[in-house]
């Protein structure tokens, strides 16, 4: 990280420490994620959690008993978390309501769900709650038409609806009955300080995969899924194989692994396609890995080619490594690679286009390095982990001052 870096990141600090001193004793959150899965939905949810915890701020985070999300905040002391026995049902719980009604008379004066599928079951218990805010996060577009009087009212009581993209804002607006001033963009955001390609050392993870020097590597980081477009990438690694050139060196890594509690079949379909396709001397499966920077820097190129993204924060933290990516075409992908400057688009299902997109890539690899270099600068300046936790306690003190909490 340079020194005109530095500043900025001192700057953002500054501003968001002043928010801090406004909020410190008004400000008594309840974040809501009730997910079984560790996947970026509930990640995320966690991460902005503890990340406004470690200020100092009032913040507890309701889950299910036994969770991935309980077992990570089990031993943490700037978040407290709550976790249920139960799993509320989709409207008027009664237990759910006893566990809020408690935690409201404890002080929470905040509510904020990662699940909007929520909302029918939290609203009616704080409908008549007037000093408690009430906020939601989407993280993925919505294929339903919401304008209904159900949906409307239960949208109406919202303080703010957070979403992570222009393109998630816009699907929102089309499918829901509520204002749009109240729906509002908060980028995802990463620690800079971690995904910074000056500290990592990635010699050591390529050595792992069977990496040379002068291996070209292809990786996929996500969860073994058919959506996650896993296969598509193994069929366009066996195009590029047959047609390799003269002297080329490729490797395709698969970083992740399968659903929790899932049914535990696809990795083996995908081992069948390797086997079948005679990839096995160029494929790795390198389950899930919790150091991303690294295994981000030790790609030369990185791959997403799900059917649909609301948003891929695998993508932003590969390009913030300097890593091109291939992306699939849909939900914010045009936003993040910005008419292919900082990396290429790609048809969905489509290995062809994927084989032809990565050829592109393999041939120029200059361009491939200057695309790298561009997307991190990109990175920088829109996908700031600190900006995300400064607007994101902006709302929160607009969504407390609008509800009397002064």
């Amino acid at each position: 990280m340079d020194q005109e870096e530095l500043r900025k990141m001192t700057e953002k600090v500054t501003e968001t420490n002043v928010l801090v001193d406004v909020l410190k004793d008004r400000l008594d959150a309840l974040v809501v994620c009730l997910s079984n899965s560790w996947g970026g939905l509930e990640q995320v949810a966690v991460s902005d959690a503890m990340d406004i915890g470690l200020l100092g701020l009032k913040v507890k985070m309701l889950c299910l008993e036994g969770s991935p999300i309980h077992e990570n905040l089990a031993n943490r002391k700037e978040i407290k978390a709550v976790p249920l026995s139960f799993r509320p049902k989709n409207f008027l719980d009664l237990n759910l309501r006893a566990e809020l009604g408690k935690l409201m008379a404890d002080g929470v004066n905040l509510i904020h769900t990662h699940q909007p599928s929520l909302l029918p079951s939290l609203v009616p218990w704080v409908w008549h709650k007037p000093g408690v805010a009430m906020l939601a996060t989407r993280h993925i577009m919505n294929n339903h038409d919401k304008r209904n009087f159900f949906h409307q009212a239960i949208y109406s009581r919202l303080d703010a609806l957070i979403v992570m993209s222009e393109t998630l804002r816009k699907n929102v607006l089309e499918t829901h009955s509520i204002p749009e001033n109240r729906v509002q963009v908060i980028n995802l955001g990463l620690d800079f300080t971690r995904f910074d390609p000056t500290r990592v050392e990635s010699l050591k993870q390529r050595v792992l995969w069977g990496a040379e020097p002068d291996t070209i590597v292809i990786g996929l980081v996500g969860r073994i899924d058919p959506a996650k477009g896993q296969g598509t990438f193994l069929k366009a690694a066996a195009g590029l194989l047959k047609n390799q050139r003269s002297k080329e060196k490729l490797k395709f890594v698969l970083v992740g692994e399968e659903t929790l509690g899932g049914p535990g079949s696809h990795l083996e379909e995908l081992k069948h396609m390797v086997t079948q396709f005679h990839l096995d001397d160029h494929v790795v499966f390198a389950g899930y890995q919790e150091n991303i920077p690294e295994i981000m820097r030790a790609l030369d190129v990185f791959v997403m080619p799900s059917r649909q993204e609301a948003f891929g924060l695998v993508a932003i933290e590969a390009m913030a490594m300097e890593r091109p990516i291939v992306i699939s075409r849909g939900g914010s992908a045009e936003e993040i690679v910005s008419d292919e400057t900082f990396g290429l688009l790609v048809r969905a299902d489509d290995a062809f286009d994927l084989q032809g997109k990565l050829r592109q890539l393999l041939d120029r690899p200059e361009a491939r390095l200057l695309m790298g270099k561009k997307g991190r600068q990109h990175v920088l300046k829109n996908y700031d982990r600190t900006m995300r936790v400064r607007y994101s306690l902006e709302i929160y003190d607009r969504s407390l001052r609008k509800r009397g909490v002064n």
